[in-house]
């Protein structure tokens, strides 16, 4: 009998196969992201329609932008028989001595510096004048500020040729008609215009920090200097741009104040060179390629400041 109880205590039973559960957590993540997928709806026909609308536009409006600036670069590289006989086609030859032969022949080395000397001046001169002018309209409450602010926004208002007619007459008169006064009125007819814009950014400069700063004992110079310049950076900069391209730009005053030729701006040069008969019109063309690189190398540089400038309307809060 023992004998029988060990054979059957020595069999051993078959191992249970364990019960495998039903990954219920994981079926529940999955049914909870399944159910987090955003459901997309279709948008209207009429939506879809204006989209479609506005890309069309979009191309339109880009081709009409880039194909001129395109022509004129080819142009440039063309002699005056290339472009009389098609000024639509691609250049048979390539003169690239037309470059050379507008910055030397033309005089247009000349004009250029004359346009460097002034654009430099006039951006020094407004951004001294158009950051001091914000701080200290923003910033202080009285009456004369405050009238100051008002003669501003109607000076905005005013057409500029009826505000330049009486400085122009001045000019004439007293015969102020050198590069140093059209620098100087560059920098005076943009101030109120720069000082609009600028405004608003340093008003929302926290005056906590202007406070803090002057309870440690500095004086007006120091907070202008090292605490609203440097938060200030992205209006600076999105004046510093718009002051450039202005006064690089600018034909009419130059044109009419500058009498003699050899001091012309790089505009009033340019209009010299393509009037006249003596330059082929890949020269003429040639000189217009010239004149708008360093525009497109500085908006290069500042773009991001200048979107910043645009963008931060409402200054730095504490």
């Amino acid at each position: 009998m023992q004998t029988e109880e060990k054979n059957l205590t020595s069999i051993e039973r078959p191992a249970e196969e364990p019960v495998q559960e039903a990954p219920v957590a994981g079926q529940a993540a999955e049914s909870a992201a399944k159910a987090a997928k955003p459901v997309r709806v279709k948008d209207p026909a009429s939506t879809v329609a204006l989209r479609w609308v506005a890309r069309v536009l979009m191309i339109v409006w880009s081709v009409l932008i880039i194909y001129p600036l395109f022509w004129t670069l080819i142009t440039s590289f063309k002699n005056s028989y290339q472009f009389m006989s098609d000024p639509w086609a691609l250049p048979s030859r390539w003169m690239y001595s037309n470059y050379v032969d507008a910055w030397i022949d033309a005089s247009f080395a000349d004009y250029f510096m004359n346009s460097v000397y002034v654009t430099l001046g006039a951006l020094v001169l407004t951004v001294i004048m158009v950051s001091t002018s914000s701080y200290v309209i923003a910033k202080y409450r009285h009456p004369v500020i405050r009238f100051l602010e008002r003669f501003y926004a109607l000076f905005m208002m005013a057409p500029q040729v009826l505000l330049l007619i009486p400085l122009m007459y001045l000019c004439l008169k007293f015969n102020l008609t050198n590069l140093f006064t059209l620098m100087v009125l560059y920098a005076i007819q943009s101030v109120p215009f720069y000082c609009f814009m600028m405004v608003p950014f340093v008003r929302g400069i926290d005056d906590a920090f202007l406070e803090a700063a002057q309870i440690d004992g500095a004086n007006e110079f120091y907070v202008f200097l090292k605490i609203i310049l440097p938060m200030a950076v992205p209006a600076v900069a999105m004046v510093a741009l718009l002051s450039v391209v202005g006064s690089w730009n600018e034909y009419m005053v130059a044109i009419t104040l500058i009498k003699d030729p050899k001091y012309y701006t790089l505009p009033a040069g340019i209009n010299n060179i393509t009037s006249s008969a003596v330059y082929s019109y890949g020269v003429k063309f040639a000189a217009l390629i010239i004149s708008m690189i360093p525009v497109l190398i500085i908006y290069a540089i500042f773009q991001k400041p200048l979107q910043n400038g645009l963008s931060a309307g409402d200054g730095v809060k504490g």
